[in-house]
């Protein structure tokens, strides 16, 4: 019996571009992308210039949200730490660690 075409995420994935920043923990070189697809699990990013397998990054995700800006009057940003957990020639996907920030993209600039 096949199983194929069975989503095996533990997590549902949302076709969301948000623009991110990220960081490679060993060289601290930035790249300026968008997500393909997020989820609470993961992201997944559309690049040519996709990171290693196993490389640990920091990333920023600025959730543009006109319902949030309009109660807070910012927009918000994620601030989460992962894994590059698949590299192609299409993009990486990056699995979250679990330890996730979430605050007003003004206070993100200050930290």
């Amino acid at each position: 019996m096949s199983y194929s075409g069975v989503n095996k995420r533990e997590h549902e994935r949302f076709d969301l571009a948000f623009p991110a920043t990220i960081e490679c923990s060993t060289d601290k070189t930035k790249q300026k992308l968008h997500t393909r697809d997020i989820s609470a699990g993961g992201v997944f990013f559309t690049t040519s210039q996709a990171l290693n397998l196993g490389m640990k990054v920091k990333i920023e995700i600025i959730l543009s949200n006109d319902a949030l800006k309009r109660l807070t009057g910012y927009e918000s940003c994620v601030k989460v730490q992962g894994t590059v957990v698949r590299s192609g020639p299409d993009g990486m996907a990056v699995s979250f660690d679990g330890e996730e920030t979430i605050m007003p993209v003004q206070s993100a600039m200050e930290h």
